[in-house]
């Protein structure tokens, strides 16, 4: 009987527990439209049961109880939480549209607004967006982001500068850089923020968008705004992550064998009465020999980045604090970056009408660089020049017998590794800026806007050239040490007020003036004849004091004084008007034209609210937007306008040396602003509830006034002034695209795409420089660029190479006549029988014809792909490295393989490369041709990012953990044979683009942390 009892209630106890569970069916449509949903997620919360419904919207879910919750979620609509209270039949959902994407607010000058109400050309690059890799600087982080915004990093080298260019550049000779503004402060150093510090990036491309902050917006506007924190619980974020960097590509030059066999041949074949200067033995002893590219870099170079962070806030306040430490060891070795990193971000409203917002940040850099003296040559050269170079016979480390590192007396260049350990150069940076802003609402929507701001950045530059390099000895060693402190201090008021009529009319207005301040100072000194190499830099005094030893300093003010406006119209949610102004004063100018006036107007229609596009289900967002706006661009130096005085030659004067001074310069109190004056038109749309959205923009871009030096008379005793002339054309299309491929529990798939088209072009030239001829590199290098009417800026100028004189050409009867056979033949190309400089064509340009990005996300429960892959097309370089290799300073000088052991013979009688022998028949105004000037286009795996999100249900501590591994510049798909085909010795700040002796790029794998407690 027992049993009996046991087995019945065993038996209503199963029967009470599949009482309690039962199937869920239920319907899901669009609430606009009614129509079913497909593939949407049906899942009961906080378990793994879950389903997706089918063609008709339908779906079956099983095993629900009462008491569960329903999450029901589909991309493009607004996730829904459906309480079960019991077995209730057939459910019908109705899922509404997320307009949380055009509801995004976007950052604008001095303001924010919604995404579905910009009218001008604005991209904006969040958090979880940005481009990956070991970011030292604001601008890597949208790197291949942003359609028409081009980011290239001109040296690998730990904490160089990188380059951004924004629909092309337009000023010839003046700044092409762009303003970046963080927190409303502008002209900060974008290398100065820790990148896990910013929320996010706006880029203001066109001049509509960017003329409220006229006077340095010629060249775009990027705003950057860091982190905040939010009422409720102080959250800990760690991160930490270790990196390893190799050599991503060498150039491949002669080896040892190579090397000694092809110098043996070039004496042989030009008949040198020397004869060869290797013995067959020596060519077999020898082997490989040296391969000094491996004696100066380093592979398995270590990173590591530490991050922490507390954000929180209560009723009336929030407050972010942030911190890092960097640690980048080079891949070339000895070079290093450590970098330290503080910011406060704080907000409080101790009043319903007051408002505080306070931001500092602190960042301290210290470093050693590798010595680049890109003007520099032969023994004054750096490393990586010499390591290409440098004899491959002889053996790396000191010789034994001299106590020194070892020299080929014949090369003129000094050891790599010499220069590698005998020079030192250090930098040491403070930096520290901020903003204190107040805002008071006295009435309802109307807000006065009180900001302070100030940047502080010093820094100290400290060099040794020691006993261990071949000038360091001549000289007994060269030491330097510049200091220099840089202030910029602003002071804003503005004054906003917003009005909304029943929605129909809606108006934002603003008005304001600004207060900029910008100094500098600096004191430099150097010295030789030292007694030791002990003291390095740190005793300048120790010099001999017989020359060589110098000392300098300077200090400069400039100030800026601007007063905008602008008003925001929208009407009926369709109709979008945004004017603004800006009217500008500069002390750089004379008082006649202190001030200039940018305006700018733009027009959007969001032409998907029209009632007659409403009809169309797929059509989520349609806007149309057209502007037109005017920026300017200071373009001088401080004081170009007045006339100051300078110290200048001696004479005796009773029996004293008197100091003279000179004019310093013509002044010409008529230079005035550079002006850039822009027309954009664009389209945004987006379709299937947002999984498909996008923008393609239209502009066109003129920048006119250009400040060039206008050549004068002798007599006049100055050689030029400088006058306002020209103008350049930039036009192009921008296109970004991204698209929502699948969206499923378990499963996600997300694709972006931006593409740039760009045109540059000169449209007008002062009639006393019909063409401008310039650039040089390496004290031998010179004349390589042209900007003349119809093509771009900084072309590269120079021969065209048709092929090479073969024996049996009519060499006597051509336009060389000089030649022999295995000589470069370059084009006549006027046809006179003659190459001289008007043969001289256009052989490329420093701009790309199309640049392209493009991002995978692939979610796989908790696993995350993101695979990013960058693109530059149509762009060319001056390879001075190739042309050093073609115009060997002298026979001694290690060359780029594959130009001699596929060079010109007798037995093999290529088209393609010359013979190299006696390469001065060919060479000196030559040089530049069109075998230097290399396309520089290619296509690189830029990243590729695994992670994983840690599985923390029911954790007390922490929220949320992941981990993950990932590979920076993967593969670079190019025909270039440089280290890097986007880097450039010409630095961050030019336009021009010349490839030689760059820092290599890194190929990093990283692996790294990050929780939130």
């Amino acid at each position: 009987m027992k049993k009996i009892i046991i087995l019945f209630m065993l038996l209503l106890s199963v029967m009470v527990t599949h009482a309690q569970q039962f199937d869920v069916k239920g319907t899901i449509v669009d609430k606009k439209s009614n129509e079913p949903i497909i593939g949407a997620s049906v899942l009961i919360k906080g378990t793994a049961n879950g389903t997706i419904t089918d063609i008709d919207g339908k779906f079956i879910l099983k095993d629900a109880k009462k008491g569960n919750t329903l999450v029901v979620s589909y991309v493009g609509y607004l996730t829904l939480d459906i309480l079960l209270n019991g077995n209730q039949g057939t459910l019908s959902i109705e899922m509404e549209e997320n307009t949380e994407l055009l509801e995004e607010v976007v950052v604008i000058g001095y303001g924010t607004q919604k995404k579905q109400d910009i009218t001008g050309s604005v991209v904006s690059v969040g958090e979880g967006k940005f481009t990956e890799g070991i970011n030292t600087n604001a601008f890597q982080m949208i790197n291949g982001k942003a359609a028409g915004v081009t980011i290239s990093q001109t040296s690998s080298a730990p904490g160089a500068a990188s380059k951004i260019q924004i629909r092309g550049a337009g000023s010839i000779n003046s700044s092409n850089s762009a303003l970046v503004v963080v927190d409303g402060l502008p002209g900060v150093d974008p290398s100065s923020i820790n990148p896990a510090d910013i929320q996010s990036i706006e880029v203001l491309k066109d001049a509509s968008s960017a003329a409220i902050y006229g006077t340095r917006a010629a060249n775009g506007v990027v705003l950057i705004t860091t982190k905040s924190g939010k009422k409720g619980d102080i959250i800990v974020k760690f991160g930490a992550e270790v990196g390893f960097q190799s050599v991503a590509k060498q150039v491949d030059v002669l080896n040892g064998r190579e090397y000694m066999e092809t110098l043996n041949a070039l004496r042989l074949e030009s008949n040198n009465p020397d004869g060869v200067i290797y013995t067959a033995e020596q060519i077999a002893a020898v082997g490989e020999g040296t391969n000094w590219q491996d004696e100066i870099f380093r592979n398995g170079a270590p990173v590591q980045r530490y991050e922490l962070s507390l954000a929180g806030g209560g009723e009336k306040h929030d407050f972010y604090l942030g911190m890092s430490y960097f640690d980048q060891q080079g891949i070339v070795k000895l070079s290093n970056l450590k970098k330290y990193n503080v910011r406060v971000n704080m907000n409080a409203a101790p009043k319903e009408f007051l408002r505080f917002k306070f931001n500092l940040n602190y960042t301290r850099g210290d470093g050693r660089s590798m010595y680049e003296n890109m003007d520099g040559a032969n023994e004054g050269a750096g490393p990586i020049n010499s390591a290409l170079q440098f004899d491959p016979t002889l053996a790396p480390g000191i010789d034994p017998e001299t106590g020194r590192y070892r020299k080929n007396s014949f090369i003129a260049l000094d050891n790599p590794e010499a220069l590698l350990h005998g020079v030192s150069p250090e930098k040491q940076d403070n930096n520290v800026y901020g903003t204190f802003t107040t805002e008071i609402e006295p009435l309802k929507d109307l807000v006065a806007t009180v900001r302070l701001g100030a940047t502080i950045d010093t820094y100290t530059q400290s060099s040794y050239r020691s006993r261990e390099t071949l000038n360091g000895l001549a000289s007994k060693g060269e030491a330097s040490k510049k200091s220099e402190e840089k202030t910029q201090w602003l002071a804003e008021f503005l004054l906003s007020y917003k009005k909304n009529f029943n929605d129909v009319h809606k108006f934002t207005i603003l008005a304001g003036t600004t207060f900029e301040q910008f100094s500098s100072q600096y004191v430099e000194g150097k010295a030789k004849g030292f007694l030791s190499d002990v003291t390095g830099f740190n005793s300048l005094q120790s010099g001999d004091k017989l020359n060589g030893d110098d000392v300098f300093s300077g200090k400069e003010r400039n100030r800026l004084n601007g007063f905008l406006g602008r008003i925001n119209y929208d009407l009926l949610n369709r109709y979008l008007l945004t004017a603004s102004f800006r009217y500008d004063g500069t002390s750089r100018f004379s008082s006649d034209h202190k001030y200039a006036f940018f305006p700018s107007v733009a027009f959007a229609w969001r032409m998907s609210e029209e009632p007659f596009l409403k009809t169309f289900d797929n059509l989520s967002d349609l806007k149309l937007r057209i502007g037109y706006g005017q920026l300017g661009n200071q373009g001088i130096s401080n004081y170009q306008t007045l006339q100051t005085l300078k110290a200048a030659g001696s004479a005796v004067f009773g029996n004293s040396l008197m100091q003279g001074l000179v004019q310093a310069r013509l002044p010409n109190p008529n230079l005035r602003w550079e002006t850039t004056a822009e027309t954009n038109l664009g389209i945004d749309f987006g379709f299937f509830n947002n999984r498909l959205t996008g923008s393609v923009d239209f502009y066109i871009r003129d920048t006119k006034d250009q400040l060039f030096d206008k050549p004068l008379p002798s007599s006049i005793g100055f050689a030029n002034v400088k006058v306002n002339a020209g103008k350049v054309r930039n036009s192009g299309i921008d296109f970004m695209i991204n698209s929502i491929n699948f969206d499923k529990r378990d499963f996600g798939w997300e694709t972006s795409l931006n593409l740039s088209l760009l045109k540059n072009r000169v449209k007008e030239l002062p009639d006393f420089i019909p063409e401008l001829i310039t650039g040089s590199m390496a004290s031998f290098i010179s004349n390589y660029e042209i900007t003349r009417v119809g093509d771009p800026i900084y072309s590269y100028y120079g021969y065209e190479v048709e092929g090479i004189f073969q024996k049996g050409d009519d060499i006597a009867n051509s336009a060389q006549p000089n030649a022999k056979p295995g000589d470069l033949k370059f084009k006549n190309q006027n046809d006179d029988n003659a190459i001289t400089s008007d043969d001289r064509v256009v052989l490329g340009k420093p701009f790309p014809d199309v640049t392209l990005g493009f991002t995978n996300n692939i979610r796989y429960k908790n696993f995350n792909l993101s695979i990013f892959l960058q693109g530059v097309f149509g762009i060319q370089t001056l390879d001075a490295n190739v042309l050093e290799t073609f115009y060997p300073t002298n026979e001694y000088r290690n060359r780029i393989a594959k130009y001699y052991q596929n060079r010109w013979t007798e037995n093999n009688p290529t088209n393609k490369y010359p013979s190299g022998v006696n390469s001065s028949n060919y060479g000196g105004q030559y040089m530049t041709n069109s075998l230097t000037v290399k396309d520089a286009s290619f296509l690189r795996i830029k990243n590729i990012n695994l992670s994983y999100d840690v599985p923390l249900r029911g954790n007390k501590y922490i929220r949320a953990a992941s981990v993950y591994a990932a590979v920076d510049n993967l593969y670079t798909f190019t025909g270039y044979e440089g280290f890097d085909p986007d880097a450039s010795a010409s630095g961050a700040d030019k336009v021009s683009k010349v490839n030689y002796n760059s820092y290599p790029l890194a190929r990093t794998v990283r692996f790294g942390v990050n929780i939130t407690f």
